[in-house]
């Protein structure tokens, strides 16, 4: 007698060759000494001990920190303008996680890249990171930030074209949000000195730079092959929030009021240390990012791919706020020792 198969075992049989991606027995890491290279590292370190991990810094200063962090990993220096570099530090690596900061060119640091993984042969699974708007059309970015050095909402754009006409591997995660720890990096001195939140008026979705390092993680070690060649926008599916509400927050889960403050000349003169080309095209890349607000979307993406809830702000700021604010507050309300704030540029 003939027994049929179940539509359990049905469904498994028409679904089991999508599971053919191998997971990366080694995996590069650039970045390394950064907020997403270091929580993917730490992921990978914790989940996939047997990975070979390589990481990645175009800092030397960071090399020998980065090594004590990480033991038994390999520590290499890579610049995304040194091929030779690139060649080296890419050569048997199955696994690539490439993120760069803002003002890069591209066409060369992608450029540099693929020809390095070309001449590899290894890679089996790469991941970008992408970030602001890069399915938005160019004809939307005003001509102020086109004249300007290689603004965001153009970089990704062409980081994207570059690895996808390569024909190598890709997967390109969109952090379609903003970084929680930007409130401890670049705000933390008003919010500890003035208890007041200075940054421009904006509404965006917000993601825990832990979790994107998670999320990287999870991409390089599922066996799903219809990752490859596609763009995940990743975002906590929760908050969508503008800053005079996150002040608002602050107040409520700190227990002490938080004002928000949103002029170009407090921004200015916060801020000041960055230089004013910097502020100028921070200043226009708000304006850009208001002006396409309605673009945001929040998403299930990360939780499902993590199988629980991505981290909220007002769980991030439960969590983060010695870390912002420094040291605690006495009973009368002020600092028990001086609190020092910092005008120097935050670092990776």
């Amino acid at each position: 007698m003939s027994i049929e198969p179940s539509s359990r075992q049905v469904i498994d049989e028409q679904y089991r060759h999508y599971f053919t991606k191998p997971v990366p027995r080694s995996i590069v890491v650039f970045g390394a000494s950064g907020r997403l290279g270091g929580p993917l590292a730490a992921c990978l370190k914790r989940d996939a001990p047997g990975i070979r991990l390589r990481l990645a810094t175009s800092r030397k200063e960071s090399a020998a920190h980065l090594q004590a962090t990480h033991p038994d990993a390999e520590v290499v220096w890579a610049d995304y303008g040194n091929l030779t570099s690139l060649e080296a530090a890419t050569a048997g690596m199955e696994g690539v996680f490439s993120v760069t900061p803002s003002a890069t060119d591209e066409a060369i640091a992608m450029g540099n890249l693929v020809a390095a993984l070309r001449k590899a042969q290894t890679a089996v699974h790469v991941i970008r990171q992408l970030g602001v708007q890069p399915d938005a059309s160019q004809r939307r970015v005003p001509e102020v930030m086109k004249k300007m050095r290689l603004v965001l909402p153009i970089q990704h754009a062409i980081a994207r074209e570059v690895l996808d006409a390569s024909g190598l591997p890709v997967t390109f995660l969109n952090t379609g949000a903003s970084f929680m720890d930007n409130f401890a990096r670049w705000m933390s001195r008003g919010l500890r000195e003035e208890r007041a939140l200075i940054w421009p008026q904006r509404r965006v979705t917000f993601i825990d730079t832990l979790d994107v390092g998670e999320v990287v993680c999870r991409l390089f070690l599922s066996t799903d092959r219809r990752h490859i060649g596609q763009l995940h926008t990743a975002n906590n599916n929760h908050d969508f929030l503008n800053f005079t509400e996150i002040a608002e927050m602050m107040s409520e889960v700190w227990g002490e009021r938080f004002v928000h403050r949103a002029s170009k000349g407090d921004f200015w003169k916060e801020y000041h240390w960055m230089g004013e080309a910097r502020l100028a095209y921070l200043w226009e890349l708000f304006n850009y990012e208001r002006d396409n607000e309605v673009i945001w979307s929040r998403n299930d993406f990360v939780e499902r791919l993590l199988g629980r809830k991505a981290t909220t702000m007002r769980e991030w700021l439960i969590a983060n706020r010695d870390r912002v604010l420094g040291q605690a507050r006495s009973a009368t309300g002020q600092p028990a020792m001086p609190i020092l704030g910092s005008a120097t540029r935050p670092s990776n």
